[in-house]
This record gives structure tokens, sequence and C-alpha cells, in this order.
């Protein structure tokens, strides 16, 4: 089992960082968590076609972790994709995808008409909502989900990915967590979320210590890993 970091950055727009995404694979399954800005172009770069994803795994409904959705989806059919997208994530998933669907839904019925591909499986979206916490066997992958602190997110989680022995931890975002230390013990790798202090600062009439403080509470800090 294998890890490929393709964003790590936040909503604040860096040319050296794109959006939250994370890539985990084997030599037969292939796992996205989230997909933040600039997804598409990272899985290009890492030579992983859109068209060869097994689950798109959702950790929270942020629009930084999922705004390149739909790009995902429409690259993935120009990929001549021919299987339905099998999509996980927390309770309003379903209504989310709905609704970028329909955003999007005359467009995609232009070029469907007019461009005559193969297959529109790439648009057959099976959505599935997670419960409070439960496993998912994704081929030979065991996903084990558990919520996470990131209040006031209502519905935000942290995963661990089981293959031949070995474990790997997802952390989400999430302020320091007793649910997230009880699911990492043994882990083999922990990839966690932080706030980096000091990277974002007071900007007079735009973002006020309260919203520094705000920011920062329902994150961690790297000294709290």
């Amino acid at each position: 089992m294998q890890l490929i970091l393709l964003g790590t950055g936040c909503p604040k727009v860096d040319h050296k960082r794109f959006g939250p995404s994370n890539l985990v694979f084997t030599k037969n399954t292939t796992i996205l968590v989230d997909c933040g800005s600039g997804v598409s172009q990272r899985l290009q770069e890492a030579k992983v076609s859109t068209a060869n994803i097994d689950a798109l795994v959702l950790t929270h409904l942020h629009s930084d972790h999922v705004v390149d959705l739909y790009q995902l989806i429409i690259s993935s059919w120009h990929s001549y994709r021919i299987n339905p997208w099998k999509i996980y994530g927390p309770k309003g998933t379903k209504k989310f995808v709905s609704k970028i669907m329909d955003a999007w839904k005359d467009e995609r019925q232009l070029r469907i008409k007019y461009e005559e591909r193969s297959s529109i499986a790439a648009f057959n979206l099976q959505v599935t909502e997670f419960k409070e916490y439960g496993k998912i066997t994704i081929k030979d992958v065991k996903l084990e989900y558990f919520t996470v602190d990131h209040q006031p997110v209502k519905y935000a989680y942290g995963f661990n990915f089981f293959n031949n022995n070995k474990k790997l931890t997802i952390s989400g975002d999430t302020k320091p967590c007793e649910n997230l230390m009880k699911y990492a013990q043994l882990t083999d790798v922990l990839l966690h979320e932080v706030f980096i202090e000091g990277e974002i600062q007071k900007i007079k009439n735009m973002r006020s210590s309260q919203t520094l403080h705000n920011v920062k509470a329902y994150h961690t800090i790297s000294s709290m890993v």
C-alpha cells in the first residue's frame, strides 16, 4: 500500500500547494481521499488516470476539500471512464453531489449529445453516506472510518486503510481528538493535518485576531501531533 500527497494546501491560494487531496493505492486498488483544487492535474502528474479510480472518499464537505469534484468527474469522462463512480462521504454528500451535477446539467447534456462518446458511465455516481463509524471494503483495501472533531463542522471523519497487514491513518481536518488517538493506535503511517502558526497574519479590516483564534481552534498545531 502506498500514499501520494497530491495537495497539502489550505483555502488560501498558493501556487506551490494544491488543494487537499491524497491518493492511497495498491497494485489492484486506487482510492482518492478528497478532491481539492487542482486534483485532476496532480493525478495526471502522478500518471494516474481519473478513469481508473476505484473510489472517492471525503473527509468532510469544506469547499477546499471538495471544490474540484465536478472537474474530477468530467475529466474522467474525457479519459473514457467506463465504470460508475463510487463516492463515500459524510451526511450531506448526496445533496452536495446532486447540486453540483445539477449546476452543470445543461452543459453536460449538450456535450453528451454532440460528442457521442461510447460511454456515460462516468456520470453514474453511486453515493454512500457514512454513519458515525463503519468499515468498507474497496477491492483489496479495507477502509475504517470514524468521527473526528472539526466543530463547527458537524460531520468530519478520519480514515484507517488496511492492506497486507499494514495500516495507514489519515486524520482529516481535526483539532486534537480522543477518537483519532483511539483509532490511530499501532498505525504504520499517520498522515495528520496541521495548522502552521505564524503563516496566517492579521490584516486590518479583513482578518482579525478572533479570525486567527477561530481557525486555529478547529485544527491541530504541529507541536500537538
